[in-house]
């Protein structure tokens, strides 16, 4: 514009007409935070009907807020600024700042029987029965998980409770882990890395899948292993009990090698205070 008198003039007219500063920004090319200070440095003079308030209606945030509240806890940023014509950045903020919401995603889980909270409960007073009276003060535990990726790859990884982790295992395209495939895996690389890592002081974890559970696993468990948690020690759906799932393979995608120790470490010294707050919450979900 001209001159800066022409361009204050024009943002007063403009908000005089109903334009809302981001409008006016956009409408005349200039800053929005040129037009809040010509609106704000304007409202001594101007007449009433010139002066707009920046910042978000208190109108627009009650009506997001009901519109929250109708929808239960279902709603999206994104589907809001859609429905109140909004940028989703400025959605975004006033979501967090004028309301103080977080989003979160709903993680899918397996429904618990009561049968299977009753099991939760169960095992997570015998399970460290038995680790306690059977494992040394300084065993380590050693954690077994698998995640399918892209292209059904899968991956093994293995890591222990003091923040070591074993080379990731791949499985060859179209292999399937199954009993005798798990076995090999464990003999030909899990327990050549844990031995030569912990020597025999390490017990094996690993949740309840059925390669895990099967007589064939379980009875080279008990012959190979210096100590492991039986099927019968495990509880069932339970990947808010296991390390790997609720810590390890969250980092898993940005590569195991880069993970620091100390993270590892801390995530598998929570499983005792995971398994409390099971008690705790009568066998039912946790997170």
């Amino acid at each position: 514009m001209a001159n800066r008198e022409e361009k204050r003039v024009a943002i007063l007219a403009l908000s005089a007409q109903g334009q809302n500063p981001s409008e006016i920004s956009k409408n005349l090319r200039v800053s929005r935070q040129t037009v809040y200070r010509t609106l704000e440095r304007g409202t001594a003079t101007a007449p009433k009907r010139m002066r707009t308030k920046p910042g978000r209606p208190t109108e627009t945030v009650e009506a997001v807020k009901i519109a929250i509240n109708e929808k239960n806890a279902k709603a999206t940023v994104r589907g809001l600024a859609r429905e109140f014509n909004m940028p989703r950045t400025t959605m975004r903020r006033l979501v967090k700042d004028d309301l103080g919401l977080k989003s979160f995603k709903r993680t899918p889980r397996h429904a618990l029987k009561s049968t299977d909270k009753e099991k939760r409960m169960v095992t997570m007073d015998t399970g460290f029965y038995i680790a306690e009276a059977c494992g040394d003060a300084d065993d380590t535990t050693v954690h077994y998980g698998k995640e399918r990726h892209f292209a059904n790859l899968q991956v093994i990884a293995v890591v222990g409770s003091d923040g070591q982790k074993c080379d990731l295992i791949f499985l060859e395209d179209g292999q399937r882990l199954n009993s005798f495939t798990y076995v090999e895996f464990l003999r030909r690389k899990v327990f050549p890395w844990a031995r030569a890592t912990y020597g025999e002081s390490w017990w094996l974890q690993h949740d309840g899948a059925s390669c895990h559970t099967s007589k064939f696993t379980q009875q080279f468990l008990r012959t190979e292993a210096p100590g492991f948690f039986p099927k019968e020690a495990w509880p069932p759906h339970s990947p808010d009990a296991a390390p790997m799932d609720y810590a390890i393979f969250g980092r898993l995608k940005s590569s195991l090698t880069n993970l620091d120790q100390t993270f590892i470490s801390k995530s598998c010294r929570k499983f005792r205070s995971k398994l409390e707050r099971i008690i705790e919450h009568d066998g039912g979900w946790i997170e």
